[in-house]
């Protein structure tokens, strides 16, 4: 071989070339030398060519010299350990000398080899810590060297010395880049000595701080901080000491170098400055180092490591402890900080799984410090990240640690002096070494269990359906033939939270507060938990013990079995059968366990166990639904995708199926727009309805909170589920109008808005996307504010809590919300925080730029909030009417409403009136400033066009009286939404002088209601015709009359009770021609079956009120006597088919009972009641709703019934009727508007109809007796009453009565109060047999009072006895009862007050007595619209207190009972029995 060399060399220095010629031999020969070298692969070989090509360097041109320096690398990559050694020691030598232009082109290409190498070097993993030492070593005797010069020549020269260092961090980036290579993994003592100090160098020469260093080399410094080792090593146990002797700090700094890098640090740890200022130069660089390596490791998503540094005790016994703790503090912050913003664009990967996975397990080390710490920085991210707990892995790893803490000290128990030091989970493939101590173990297991029920309690209010199935599956996942018998830690703490309900789920946790009772949700848990196990215990089971090819052909078979079984369910539930909740339990249970079985997903069984139950569509199946899904994807995480997609498909048909929230089933009107019926209050439709409206829209609230938790799992780490979402919303925000209106539907209109926002909020879109899609959100917000003002419907206070905290949410979420537009759409990809917007927008948001855009949005947000806060004070007010303290609900203080002046006032009125006049017209409803109303009226008036669609709108436009400055806008009424029945007859009166387009529209507003829905606005209309000066009035009339004939009959016999101004009909009114005109025509227009009956109906009721003209010769005679003539009348009337009573349209008398006649008690009258048995058809007044699927519920009761009711009636002559008549019309309004809310008040609104002057139908009430009555019985009270009539106070019976009783005295109190019924006598007061009062005979309301005087001057009636019955206290359950319910009465009164005053308005021209000067004025003050609605319940609550044992109420019943038995009293005139009156007054 030597031979060779010799003859190679002669040769080639003996044959003469040019330099060009002899340069690309010398190549060849190098490139030959090097290529067998590596393709020979052999040891000596390549000893041997390393040795010949080294021998060459620096004995001919750089340019040779280059090459041979790259094949070295070549070589390198195949060389023994040696070689490589020797090859990297010729890269060193190069490398360390001085830059110079004469060797500048052999030292980069030794810089580029190093780097070559680095990058190959995963050839030889091998080598990997042998090179990483050598550059190491290199790079910090360099930069000795530059501190030996520095010292020397002073620092002019530093910067470009250090960057003679600096080229190799690319080196080391590039080495440390190999994934295969964990350099920070189990780091010898060496290798972190050269690691601290080339970070010292880092620091010291500015490459973390300094701006173009960072440039420059910031990329290089990130990978290498990832891989370096922990700056100390676990067996250093002088700290202090050993930086104060390092090679790189000892040397000489000044007093400026030490400022400098205290006052960085301190800038870097603010907080512990204090500190800071006695650390020495060595201990802040060391500081220093750790801060931006650990800095630097965390953005790059590693924040476990820093927990490192305590393991070592000259760390935790140092004075720099707390330093590293704020470092530790600061790394967490920085780590989550990144994290949130790939949270936002879904790009968080399983790194940060990694890192909550190392700090879980160091939760448990053996020593304290990194326990403490670990568990500290956990929780942060947990908080941070709660939804981290619903991966299958972590929630089961957090478990299993507790298991193997409580393992460890239960060891104390089994062998005491022996101690066990290490503990091993197989199911999750960890071990735990931990100390002896048996103190320190119960601390940890204290700490850990604390936090584990905290961090979980948490995600469980994001996800808790899925933390639920998760932890099921935990305790599925145990081995039964375990011999140990110990308790298991993990499955008990799995289950204690499992069985607690999700703070998230308001309705779940909103509960009586009852000592020592424990509310839990360990049934449904178990149910959920006992179920899976079964079904998917069937399917396993038979398997396990079969062989594989065996149970492969049962798994196969049990496949197909299900697919067809599934399928006929389908068929059959498209067909319209009954699927009973067993049956359907069973089937989509034992499929799921099959598709978990199964080793690929079956697309069929995934869509039947979707499809199925939302096809049947009803609370129960889709609650058994989502927690089926939950419990597929937790067991089968790859099917995710498929069946969310499904799911997805499922809420869009269910929306365009108008299905549940989305349907008009329920949607409620006006209560005076509905059908009024003269029927006493009815619970069983309230509670039927309520039922109803909790069956429609309860699937969609399960489906909703099923939504929201699987977002929250899927949020961080999916991006294609987190866009499906985001279309399934768009959908759904964008079908918002179609949402029901009824008052329940409010909660899942929340929900929809807390899921929409929560999108909005949690992910990165394109700035139009996102502009979009939150303008959709405030759409949707805005569709239910422009709704009248709803109140919570029925009693159920948990509902009305739930809703409220919901509002909140929504609130805080509506608040919190930041307008970003910051992502464009490109092609280009990019980082999620390198791109903003200056000016612009893109072309899809209308190009408006960011500025406007922005503002728009943020007067949207202000008015959304202003609408949030006025339904929470609503709310409040409602679920609190008596403003005691209640502990469950949060206090909520609004802030927008508080900050607005009247400018800004208006600027919202018109911002509202741009995003829709309906919601801009709900204003005046909801904010009581007067400047609201000017400028909606101003807008109206300006732009009336835009509001015909909103019959709110017009009585703001109109007024209660014409406005001729608005009168330019009355073309439009031609267009314009009818209003209600009597806001449109109040148009025919003479406030409006006529208007032709005024009275046009009240035509076309009352024609459009039917017939039977304006037959209760009867009095009123016949008044409106005071006004027809041009026939609109007569020509509805006309034609309503060929409509009905019961609408016929009713106004003839109103125009008749009309006609006269007196009882004798002495005085005509001005109003008899025209009714007479009207009557005739009525009349003449019948013909054939409608003539027929009407006069069979007249002639029949003619008959029998003749019986009491015929009666007055007998007035003084006895009355055997009276009940002989009137019986003796009765036998000569002869029923004819089809007539019924005026009091009862709605039936037909099928039979008399001639027996029945009685006469009552009159001075100079001759009244009498009479009995008929009525047939009527029964239709439950009841809201449609779903069928259930088991078929189970009885639908019955829906079905129209006919019945025949026995109903007696008083016949009245020379009394007038019309006031009376008046009375219960209003009482029957408010009966409905109690309904409408679900309000559990009880009116009868008793039937009166005036037949004629002075004459009139009385339907008497069955089943009752007036407290009179009761009194000449010796009944001492009513609390004597209800304990003899249903049992003692303590009984049943006694406690329905009483809630009967408390449920009437307080809607009576209320409509007592607002129309001012006075002459509450015990005779005018009745009680029926279920507890309930009723108020009889209006004689004096309003304006008017017995005697003309002020006598009963108490809000209401409220005696002593009344309060006995209700407990006999102000601070008793029942009275409480009481007083909330006057104040909901109250409260869901006002928004018709106008509708009212209109009903009482168009009477006034009627000549009654109850009319005296102001009446409308007075009538409107005592609904008190100018308040808010917690002011108008505080002046409520005072009504009630003036109202308490009023004593002007005491005497005035002492009067009467004093005056009751006196006969004299009963023959005197009315004018002289108030005389009496007084002059008992003047007696006391």
């Amino acid at each position: 071989m030597a031979l060779d060399q010799i003859s190679i060399h002669s040769s080639v220095s003996g044959i003469s070339r040019n330099e060009e010629q002899r340069q690309q031999m010398y190549e060849n020969i190098v490139c030959a030398v090097a290529g067998v070298a590596c393709i020979l692969k052999d040891d000596n070989i390549t000893t041997l060519s390393v040795s010949m090509l080294g021998q060459r360097l620096r004995n001919h041109t750089p340019a040779l010299d280059a090459l041979i320096l790259e094949k070295f690398v070549d070589i390198a990559l195949v060389s023994p350990e040696k070689v490589f050694s020797e090859i990297v020691q010729k890269f060193d030598d190069i490398s360390r000398q001085s830059l110079s232009p004469e060797n500048k082109m052999v030292t980069t290409a030794v810089l580029k080899c190093q780097l070559d190498l680095a990058s190959r070097l995963n050839y030889r993993p091998e080598f990997y810590g042998l090179y990483l030492l050598r550059i190491l070593s290199l790079f910090v005797e360099k930069g000795v060297v530059i501190q030996q010069t520095v010292e020397k020549n002073g620092r002019f020269q530093v910067t470009s010395l250090a960057g003679e260092i600096g080229i190799l961090l690319p080196v080391l980036k590039t080495l440390l880049s190999h994934d295969d290579f964990k350099a920070h993994v189990n780091a010898s003592e060496e290798l972190v000595s050269l690691f601290r100090n080339l970070w010292f160098h880092c620091v010291l020469y500015g490459f973390v701080s300094e701006g173009a260093w960072m440039r420059e080399w910031r990329d290089s410094l990130v990978v290498i901080a990832q891989k370096t080792p922990p700056l100390v090593q676990e067996s250093t146990n002088y700290l202090e000491s050993d930086l104060e002797f390092n090679s790189v700090l000892r040397r000489g700094n000044s007093d400026q170098d030490l400022a400098n890098v205290r006052s960085s640090l301190s800038t870097f740890l603010p907080n512990r400055a204090s500190e800071i200022k006695y650390f020495s130069f060595a201990e802040i660089t060391f500081l220093l180092s750790v801060y931006h390596i650990e800095i630097m490791r965390s953005q790059m998503g590693q924040c476990s490591f820093i927990s490192r540094y305590f393991v070592n005790q000259g760390v935790n016994a140092s004075k720099l402890v707390g330093c590293m703790e704020e470092i530790g503090n600061q790394v967490i912050e920085v780590f989550i900080r990144e994290c949130s913003k790939r949270a936002i664009a879904h790009t968080i990967n399983e790194n940060l799984r990694a890192q909550v996975h190392d700090l879980m397990i160091a939760t448990c080390h053996r020593l304290g410090k990194v326990s403490q710490l670990s568990i500290k920085h956990l929780d942060c991210l947990i908080s941070a990240f709660p939804s981290l707990l619903c991966d299958k892995t972590l929630l089961f790893l957090l478990l299993e640690l507790i298991e193997l803490v409580w393992k460890s000290c239960e060891a104390e128990y089994l062998n005491e002096y022996s101690p066990v030091y290490t503990f091993t989970s197989s199911k999750i493939g960890v071990s735990l070494d931990l100390p002896d101590d048996y103190n320190y173990r119960r601390e940890i297991l204290s700490r850990l269990c604390e936090n584990t029920k905290k961090w979980i309690t948490v995600a469980m209010t994001r996800a808790p359906s899925e933390i639920r199935g998760l932890l099921e599956n935990y305790l599925a996942e145990f081995d039964p033939y375990q011999t140990d018998n110990s308790a298991h830690m993990g499955r008990s703490i799995a289950v204690e939270i499992g069985k607690a309900f999700s703070k998230v789920d308001y309705n779940s946790v909103i509960f009586p507060r009852v000592p020592s009772a424990v509310i839990d949700n360990i049934s449904e848990f178990i149910k959920d938990y006992s179920a899976r196990q079964h079904f998917y215990g069937q399917v396993t089971g038979t398997n396990q013990q079969q062989e594989l090819s065996l149970a492969e052909e049962i798994n196969i078979d049990q496949k197909q079995k299900v697919k067809v079984t599934l399928a006929l369910l389908e068929k059959r539930i498209h067909e319209g059968s009954q699927i009973s909740m067993k049956e359907l339990n069973s089937m989509l249970y034992l499929a799921a366990g099959i598709l978990i079985s199964l080793p690929k997903s079956d697309e069929e069984i995934i869509q039947y166990i979707v499809w199925i139950p939302i096809y049947i569509f009803t609370l129960e199946s889709l609650k058994l639904a989502t927690s089926i899904w939950t419990w597929i994807i937790n067991e089968k995480s790859a099917v995710e995708k498929r069946i969310m997609i499904e799911i997805a498909n499922g809420w869009v048909w269910a929306i365009r199926q108008r299905k549940g929230l989305f349907s008009s089933i329920l949607n409620v009107k006006d209560p005076l727009v509905n059908k009024m019926q003269y029927v006493p209050s009815d619970k069983a439709t309230r509670d039927k309805d309520y039922k109803s409206a909790k069956s429609l829209f309860g699937p969609h609230l399960i489906w909703l909170q099923f939504m929201s938790g699987r977002f929250q799992v899927f949020r961080y780490r999916c991006t294609q589920l987190v866009h499906l979402y985001l279309r399934v919303f768009q959908i759904t925000l964008d079908a918002s109008d179609f949402i029901s209106n009824h008052s329940l539907s409010r909660e899942g209109r929340l929900q929809i808005l807390i899921c929409a926002l929560k999108i909005l909020q949690s992910n990165r879109m394109e700035a139009s996307i996102e502009n979009i899609f939150r303008k959709k959100i405030f759409d949707s917000a805005f569709s239910w504010f422009s709704l009248p003002p709803r109140w919570a419907y029925g009693g159920n206070k948990r509902a009305m809590i739930t809703e409220y905290k919901l509002l909140i949410e929504v609130y805080r979420l509506v608040e919190n919300d930041k307008v970003e537009l910051v992502e464009v759409l490109s092609a280009t990809p990019k980082k999620y925080s390198q791109y903003s917007l200056s000016n612009t927008i893109p072309i899809a948001m209308s190009d408006k730029n960011r500025e406007e855009t922005v503002n728009k949005t943020t007067k949207s947000k202000r008015l959304l909030l202003l609408f949030l806060e006025s339904e929470l004070s609503n709310l409040a007010t409602w679920s609190n009417p008596l403003n005691t303290p209640d502990p469950i609900k949060e206090i909520f203080i609004p802030v927008v409403e508080n900050r607005l002046t009247e400018d800004s006032w208006k600027s919202i009125v018109k911002h509202a009136w741009s995003i829709s006049p309906r919601l801009a017209v709900q204003m005046t409803s909801r904010f009581k400033q007067p400047f609201v109303q000017n400028e909606l009226h101003r807008l109206l008036a300006n732009n009336a066009s835009e509001a015909v669609r909103v019959a709110e709108a017009l009585p703001l436009l109109l007024g209660d009286k014409l406005n001729q400055n608005v009168s330019s806008q009355f073309k439009y009424l031609l267009y314009w939404a009818p209003v209600p029945p009597i806001t449109a007859i109040t148009y025919f009166s003479s406030t409006y002088n006529n208007n032709p387009l005024i009275l046009q529209y009240a035509m076309r507003a009352l024609e459009y209601h039917p017939v039977d829905v304006v037959f209760f606005y009867i009095p009123q209309i016949v008044q409106a015709l005071r006004y027809d000066t041009l026939g609109y009035v007569e020509r509805f009339i006309m034609g309503a009359a060929k409509i009905s004939q019961l609408f016929a009959h009713q106004i003839i016999w109103n125009m008749k009770a009309n006609m006269y101004k007196d009882d004798e009909c002495l005085i005509a009114d001005s109003l008899k021609p025209a009714l007479d005109r009207i009557i005739g025509n009525i009349v003449k227009s019948l013909s054939g079956k409608d003539e027929a009956f009407y006069e069979r109906e007249f002639s029949f009721f003619e008959n029998v009120t003749s019986i009491s003209g015929k009666l007055k010769p007998y007035i003084k005679k006895s009355k055997l006597e009276k009940k002989q003539k009137i019986d003796e009348e009765m036998a000569k009337i002869k029923l004819d088919v089809g007539v019924y009573l005026p009091s009862n349209p709605d039936g037909v008398v099928v039979d008399i009972d001639y027996k029945s006649g009685r006469p009552l008690q009159s001075h100079a009258k001759a009244p009498f009641m009479a009995t008929f048995r009525i047939r009527k058809t029964e239709v439950k007044e009841t809201l449609i709703h779903p069928d259930s699927i088991d078929g189970d519920e009885e639908d019955d009761d829906d079905e129209p019934k006919t019945i025949d009711v026995w109903q007696s009636a008083i016949f009245k002559v020379g009394d007038d009727c019309r006031q009376d008549v008046l009375a219960l019309q209003l009482i029957a309004i408010f009966k409905n508007i109690f309904t409408s809310v679900g309000l559990d008040l009880y009116l009868f609104p008793y039937r009166i109809v005036a037949t004629a002057p002075g004459c009139g139908v009385i339907d008497v009430i069955p089943n009752s007796i007036s407290r009179d009555q009761l009194g000449r019985e010796k009944v001492n009270s009513l609390y004597d009453y209800f304990v003899t009539t249903y049992g003692g106070v303590d009984s049943i019976a006694f406690q329905k009565a009483r809630n009967c009783f408390v449920q009437s005295v307080a809607a009576y109190s209320v409509v007592s109060f607002l129309l001012q019924i006075k002459d509450r006598h015990n005779g005018n007061i009745m009680l029926d047999n279920e507890g309930h009062i009723i108020h009889i005979d209006f004689g004096f309301i309003l304006d008017i009072a017995p005697g003309g005087i002020t006598f009963e001057s108490s809000p209401f009636k409220l005696t002593t006895e009344m309060i006995q019955v209700m407990g006999g206290r102000a601070d008793v359950q029942q009275f409480k009862w009481f007083s909330e319910l006057c104040i909901k009465a109250y409260l869901a009164s006002r928004p018709y007050a106008e509708q009212i005053v209109q009903c009482v308005a168009l009477m006034l021209g009627s000549g009654l007595p109850c009319f005296k000067g102001d009446t409308l004025r007075r009538l409107r003050d005592r609904f008190q619209l100018d308040k808010t609605e917690r002011r108008a319940a505080d002046f409520m609550i005072e009504k009630i207190n003036q109202s308490f044992e009023n004593k002007r109420t005491v005497w005035y019943d002492s009067f009467q009972k004093a005056t009751n038995g006196l006969y004299f009293f009963l023959l005197f005139t009315k004018k002289r029995m108030y005389l009496f009156i007084n002059l008992f007054i003047l007696y006391i």
